[in-house]
């Protein structure tokens, strides 16, 4: 059963927390991140891209010239696809590039990265996060007292809160979401992770289910 150690805003241990087994101490499977991953990232895409078929250029209504009599091969429109500012033939069209997954594979692929995280000393627990007034200068404070500063830093809080947000909104490296939008691809890009106590104990809930 992982055990962590709950960090308060100025870096000091104020208490432990035991986390299940079969959450966040699996032993990772890649192939089901990975796919999660790609399933994620397909989901984000906008497939607008589309060319315009014959029957969808405009002009072209008159044939050319005649069948016969004139020598040159038959032509019926000057929208087909040989002629210049003709349609496009077997182009792109919209689609959805998008596709579900099963939740049992997103679950595990969820507890595969956290697992690992945690394995690396990766994952880190904080008792709670908030400022008076939104400083980037205290976000930077509270990120060098859990010695996380200078990594890439994914902040994961339950609460949405403006003046975190804008608090770690100018740090390059550091990115903040709430519980609602985590997602495979930010836990997996970030080198180290920021958990409320809160947030990590309602993500365990979410994920034993």
């Amino acid at each position: 059963m992982p055990k962590l150690n709950v960090l308060d805003m100025s870096g000091k241990e104020v208490e432990n927390i035991s986390l299940k087994e079969e959450v966040f101490g699996i032993v990772p499977r890649k192939d089901l991140v990975t796919e999660a991953v790609l399933n994620e990232l397909n989901n984000e895409r906008r497939g607008t891209v589309k060319v315009k078929t014959r029957g969808e250029v405009s002009g072209g209504g008159k044939k050319p010239w005649n069948q016969k009599g004139t020598g040159r091969a038959r032509q019926g429109s000057t929208r087909a696809i040989q002629w210049r500012h003709g349609g496009i033939a077997h182009g792109p069209k919209q689609r959805k590039f998008g596709y579900s997954m099963p939740e049992k594979v997103k679950k595990i692929a969820y507890c595969s990265i956290l697992s690992e995280k945690i394995s690396e000393k990766n994952l880190i627990v904080i008792s709670e996060i908030m400022f008076a007034k939104p400083k980037t200068k205290d976000a930077v404070a509270t990120l060098k007292n859990i010695k996380v500063f200078g990594s890439k830093t994914l902040v994961v809080s339950v609460k949405k809160d403006d003046i975190l947000r804008k608090s770690i909104a100018n740090l390059a490296e550091s990115k903040l979401i709430y519980l609602t939008n985590i997602n495979c691809h930010d836990l997996l890009n970030y080198e180290k992770l920021v958990f409320t106590k809160e947030a990590i104990l309602n993500l365990e809930k979410q994920l034993e289910k």
